[in-house]
């Protein structure tokens, strides 16, 4: 298994965080060590993505909450197919649009 990863990065539409690999708590932990959540983009690359525990669900969820309180909404982008039943199981659907592009 892969480690895990989330850094911020940027592309053509402005910043973004790209998560990949086995996110766990250990990937959880090193991204809030370097990223400060005033710095968390309201948009998540979640295409490389291999397993993601109860920990980056959570993270999810924090990531979520941040755009909601401006009215905004959490943009994710490239779900593996994979993803979407993990997502839903965790009570955590209503981070996809069902338009989300799947990989």
């Amino acid at each position: 298994m892969r480690a895990g990863e989330i850094v911020r990065t940027e592309d053509a539409t402005g910043p973004l965080l790209r998560f990949s690999g086995a996110i766990d708590r250990e990937a959880v932990r090193r991204f809030r060590l370097l990223v400060p959540p005033a710095s968390w983009p309201p948009r998540a690359d979640l295409t490389a993505v291999t397993t993601i525990d109860a920990a980056g669900l959570e993270l999810l969820v924090h990531l979520a909450r941040k755009p909601r309180r401006r009215g905004g909404e959490l943009e994710v982008l490239g779900l593996a197919g994979h993803l979407r039943p993990v997502l839903a199981r965790a009570g955590l659907a209503g981070l996809l649009s069902p338009d989300a592009p799947t990989h």
